[in-house]
């Protein structure tokens, strides 16, 4: 078999020992080691030569050391944290188009953790990812975005050798090493479904998933949650996900009222403008997220709560949040240039609905259904039906609309 190639990327001249440590470590398991020094040199040091010393990282990020150090002098990290991770991150791309990148793995504190996940977010999924890191007990999400890190917490700081230390260091060079090795099942590429879904719509989506798996589609799922839909959409722009059913659009409202689950301006725009078939729900576009009381706004502290756990706020949008709701829905859809339909249950957009009395407010709902009808473009079919969005004749319908965007013919292609 041939030999598989671990990078280990870091501040070499900061956690030098550390990084020693961890390359023998691998070396011995019988792995190649490609280093990469993202260090300064300004606080220690080389305890062991880069195969890219911070010097080439630097020129290939069209920058000196110089300068780097001018920015150092002024006070100016960002900056230089910048530049070192874009000149890794172009090396690492480098490495991965030629066959000489497997897995990539790195240790560090706040700073080293910026600079190592920034370079691991510019690798593609798939490529196994460790961040041994001593931020990662606490919220990873600016750390991983939306690839596939592994965020490991260090326990303690990562100074020097000791029983902890060697501990932590060890484990995350036999996850990496595990991870290189598994060798990906090979399996009948089949046209890849992009699904969204909260846990008040599962119902309806593990529906619809059987019933397009047993045509021959093949369905990823991703959660509402802020990152699930952004990951999607990274998906459809590079042309893996190839079709669309948007369950649960409700990022788009987490946008607009800086909620839990904001996904950025552009969610629910990538797949209409990529031209490929979308269908969309309306799936708790009812409710507005936030994840402790202080952070709901002062305009909002009067709408109806159901406290989903103790760390979710689920807000009942009024009214006028179901009208502005629509507004935004509908000009994100007209720009779209492919297929596009809607359907919309008419008896309810989540699981709350029948569960909690006081969530139900069909007027809203109403309003939000009549603004999507009036403000969407002719081309854009949207159908009622009069059922919960989890019951089976909702989940029937959709897989139906959804087949006739597609016109998937069942032998694999569109």
């Amino acid at each position: 078999m041939e030999q598989k190639v671990i990078v280990l990327v870091g501040t070499f001249d900061t956690k030098g020992q550390e990084y020693l440590y961890v390359k023998e470590l691998i070396t011995k398991a019988g792995y190649a080691v490609v280093t990469i020094d993202v260090g300064t040199g300004a606080r220690g040091k080389l305890v062991f030569t880069a195969d890219y010393s911070r010097e080439e990282v630097v020129k290939v990020a069209k920058s000196s050391m110089p300068e780097v150090i001018a920015l150092g002098n002024e006070g100016k990290e960002v900056e230089i944290m910048e530049i070192m991770a874009s000149g890794a991150a172009k090396i690492c791309q480098q490495l991965y188009q030629s066959g000489k990148l497997d897995g990539i793995i790195s240790l560090g504190g706040h700073m080293g953790t910026d600079i190592a996940t920034s370079i691991m977010r510019s690798l593609p999924f798939g490529v196994p990812k460790v961040m041994l890191s001593t931020v990662a007990s606490g919220n990873t999400r600016p750390f991983v975005g939306t690839r596939d890190i592994v965020m490991m917490p260090s326990v303690a700081d990562i100074v020097g050798l000791n029983r902890i230390t060697e501990t932590v260091l060890a484990q995350a060079a036999g996850a990496i090493m595990g991870m290189v090795s598994i060798e990906k099942p090979s399996r009948e590429e089949r046209p890849l479904v992009g699904m969204t879904v909260l846990g008040g719509t599962m119902v309806c989506a593990l529906r619809v998933k059987k019933e397009l798996e047993e045509r021959g589609y093949e369905v990823v799922v991703f959660h509402g949650n802020g990152i699930g839909g952004k990951t999607m959409e990274e998906f459809i722009k590079q042309g893996v996900i190839t079709s669309v059913f948007d369950l649960v659009p409700d990022e788009v409202v987490g946008h607009m009222y800086q909620a839990w689950n904001d996904a950025g301006p552009t969610r629910l725009e990538t797949a209409g403008l990529k031209g490929i078939p979308q269908l969309i729900a309306p799936g708790h576009l009812n409710q507005i997220i936030y994840d402790s009381a202080d952070k709901i706004p002062e305009r909002f502290r009067k709408h109806y709560v159901h406290r989903h756990g103790p760390s979710i706020y689920t807000l009942r949008a009024q009214k006028k949040e179901m009208v502005e709701i629509g507004e935004v829905v509908a000009t994100k859809l007209n720009k779209a240039v492919g297929p596009t339909a809607v359907i919309v249950p008419l008896k309810g957009l989540t699981i709350i609905d029948p569960i909690d009395k006081g969530f139900v407010d069909r007027e809203a709902d109403s309003a939000l259904f009549e603004t999507l009808k009036r403000n969407l473009k002719p081309e854009i079919e949207v159908t009622e039906v009069d059922a919960h969005i989890n019951d089976e004749v909702f989940a029937k319908e959709a897989t139906k609309m959804f087949l006739s965007l597609t016109s998937y013919s069942g032998s694999g292609c569109f």
